[in-house]
């Protein structure tokens, strides 16, 4: 299950598609919705279009969308029985029958659109009947099949019809316009998967890791924050020792906590670290003498065909890789208090101040709550307060909570009617 983003606004509100796909018939739908839409509309858009065709799913399959995560989505499958499986985070691939669709969805699309892209969730009906009543090459047959058991009877099955009939030249037209667009796509979807397995299969390498083994990452741009400089960001960060292996594509990595990201990568992502040789030790290896002759034993050079032997050269292994250093957060001084103003939070009324600090330029000013400020700088907040008189301007009507902090009260409002 995907979303397709992206597409131009239709007059109907659709600018996104639904694209939900069966792991064994291959039988897809596409349903036309919003990029918008919450977790909420999205069930009820599955409940609506797939549930009451094929019933509940036992699992499924998705990336991380931030509908697919959240709480209401994972509460609402676990009470009807279905198994939540996400994909490794910025690997498209691990959902990768739901992408070929999605490719094969865009193709379809342009075939039928053309220059009219207002319209594109007229012809989705359309063009989810041309992708089920198409054979598929992993199975050898049109998921429609698989499901009903039997081949749909599409416009290009077309009955002779008796001589005395009379027939319409445009309603001929038409069907054999059908019949026509319809192999053309079939064609189409024939060719886009083999040229899409190819593609897959070149860029793709074989490589296993052990837990324990030490990997580079790959900086991913999205993943990975570059700051304000990209070119001069480095390509690989680590080295990061694997802690679980998950499958022969996804590692989980021991990533500090400041990083803040998920740690499952998949293997595409992942280069074999190797430790640097330490220093190494020379030492000088010398045979003695078979001869017993004391001229010999004592002159060396004496020995005939006697050449001296160069050093030998032995290397000790690397040492393991040392733990990695912790260093603590750089605290900064808000040097002057800009201005200040009331926000709305699920408590009531919060009173925040935007600053300007020490050593930072004015681009860097940011809003903090007044508990942060009275922490970092009270009496910079005590003097502002005293020349603004903000306790006067900021009195609404309702419930007011007030906490003594220092010489000054802190007004958090309540707008919740008295009970």
């Amino acid at each position: 299950m995907d979303f397709v983003l992206g597409l131009p606004r239709t007059v109907r509100g659709h600018d996104s598609i639904l694209v939900v796909v069966d792991r064994f018939s291959k039988m897809a739908h596409f349903i036309p919705c919003s990029k918008t839409s919450d977790a909420s509309h999205v069930a009820s858009l599955f409940f609506r279009e797939i549930i009451r065709l094929h019933g509940l799913p036992k699992t499924m399959v998705s990336d991380r969308d931030t509908r697919f995560v959240s709480y209401f989505w994972k509460t609402l499958w676990k009470k009807m029985g279905t198994k939540l499986l996400f994909s490794t985070a910025y690997h498209p691939q691990t959902d990768g029958q739901t992408e070929v669709v999605n490719w094969s969805l865009g193709d379809l699309l342009r075939c039928l659109v053309g220059d009219h892209t207002s319209s594109w969730d007229l012809v989705l009906p359309t063009a989810e009947f041309a992708y089920n009543s198409s054979i598929n090459r992993s199975t050898g047959m049109s998921p429609f099949m698989i499901v009903t058991g039997y081949e749909p009877r599409k416009p290009i099955d077309l009955i002779e019809l008796p001589v005395s009939y009379r027939t319409s030249e445009f309603a001929s037209s038409f069907a054999q316009h059908m019949h026509d667009l319809h192999e053309e796509i079939k064609q189409k979807l024939a060719f886009n998967y083999a040229k899409y397995k190819s593609i897959a299969d070149s860029h793709r390498r074989v490589v296993e890791f052990s837990v324990g083994d030490y990997v580079m990452v790959h900086v991913n741009s999205v993943r990975f924050s570059h700051g304000k400089s990209k070119k001069l960001t480095a390509k690989k960060i680590g080295p990061y020792q694997i802690i679980r292996k998950i499958s022969c594509n996804a590692y989980e990595l021991n990533l500090p906590d400041h990083m803040g990201i998920n740690p499952v990568f998949n293997v595409s992502d992942l280069v074999r670290f190797h430790e640097p040789l330490s220093d190494y030790v020379c030492s000088s290896e010398s045979t003695p003498p078979t001869s017993t002759s004391s001229s010999f034993t004592s002159n060396p050079s004496l020995i005939p065909n006697h050449e001296p032997k160069k050093p030998v050269k032995t290397y000790k292994s690397a040492v393991s890789l040392p733990p990695e250093p912790t260093v603590p957060p750089v605290q900064h001084i808000p040097e002057e208090i800009l201005s200040d103003q009331i926000t709305f939070t699920t408590d009531g009324l919060l009173h925040r101040f935007l600053v300007r600090w020490r050593g930072l330029s004015p681009t860097d000013d940011s809003w903090i709550t007044y508990d942060e400020l009275t922490h970092l700088h009270p009496s910079l907040l005590e003097e502002y307060l005293q020349q603004s008189s903000t306790e006067s301007n900021f009195s609404k009507p309702g419930r007011i909570d007030a906490e003594p902090d220092h010489q000054h009260r802190r007004l958090r409002y309540n707008l919740r009617p008295r009970a």
